[in-house]
């Protein structure tokens, strides 16, 4: 038996096979097109927010020069009020011969030396410390602003994280250079000291008023007086007489007598007045 197909039928088949041809051509060709498109348009956000970025740059460019310059006089300046950065032994000859120029004895000396930078803030009632704070929450809020700003000319969601974190870092924060540096230490050392001293005590404090009015960066954390027996060299005059009547005799004269003054070094044990002071030493280095 043989099924002929009617016109009608010939026309439906046609009608579907143009139907496939045209889906075909819409998800293989049309779709794929649409999608390039609307990346490509959001390439071209992209590229217009690197734009104004450089832009803007370029536009504060002369200002960004002379705030650097501003900067690297400001931080000469700065450096200069710390110690150079100084090896244990020259700690100790910086102290010790401080002690000697007082007349005083170093009996114990403590050097401790970090490999890194200091963490630490400065002195809490300190305008440097409000700074530091100042400075902390300002960064803070550069990072949020520079955060919103981006979302706003991006319109970034999860599926960008990594490209707004680049532009965000790579390109509006560096129109204002790395804000990381901000309150952040690079530079500053802190060697911890504690020595003690015997000797005078008009001497001790003399001393101790001599660091305390240092030009360079030191902190007196802690001091204590006491006392400590050690050995003291005393000079004992010795006087001889030695009668030279037999030679007064013998050269005619009966009446000469010589005397001889010598001096003879001893040592006692006595009990004198002591300091133990606990500093901080501020070094900076200063190699750029």
């Amino acid at each position: 038996m043989k099924t002929q197909m009617t016109e009608k039928d010939k026309k439906l088949l046609v009608g579907m096979f143009i139907f496939v041809i045209i889906v075909a051509i819409g998800y293989w060709g049309i779709i794929p097109q649409i999608k390039a498109y609307n990346k490509l348009g959001t390439k071209i956000d992209k590229e217009e927010v690197t734009k104004s970025v450089n832009e803007q740059k370029v536009s504060n460019l002369i200002f960004v020069e002379s705030m650097c310059e501003e900067y690297e006089e400001t931080m000469a300046e700065n450096k200069a009020k710390f110690y150079d950065m100084m090896s244990e032994a020259e700690i100790d000859f910086l102290l010790t011969s401080r002690a000697v120029q007082h007349d005083l004895e170093a009996y114990s000396l403590s050097i401790d030396i970090p490999s890194s930078p200091s963490d630490r803030n400065a002195y809490i009632y300190s305008e440097l410390y409000k700074q530091q704070l100042e400075w902390e929450s300002q960064r803070e809020l550069l990072y949020m602003d520079v955060d919103e700003d981006e979302d706003d000319l991006l319109g970034t969601g999860d599926d960008n994280d990594d490209d707004k974190k680049e532009t965000t870092e790579d390109e509006t924060v560096d129109i204002w250079g790395n804000t990381d540096m901000v309150g952040e230490n690079t530079d500053i050392y802190v060697a911890k000291v504690t020595i003690s001293l015997g000797g005078d005590e008009a001497q001790l404090k003399a001393f101790l008023d001599e660091i305390m009015a240092s030009e360079k960066k030191i902190l007196i954390t802690s001091f204590s007086w006491g006392e400590y027996r050690t050995q003291q060299a005393i000079e004992v005059p010795v006087e001889e007489i030695i009668q030279a009547e037999e030679k007064a005799e013998a050269e005619g004269d009966t009446t000469t007598t010589t005397t001889t003054k010598k001096t003879e070094t001893k040592y006692e044990l006595v009990t004198v007045k002591s300091l133990t002071i606990t500093m901080e030493i501020y070094m900076c280095d200063k190699v750029e």
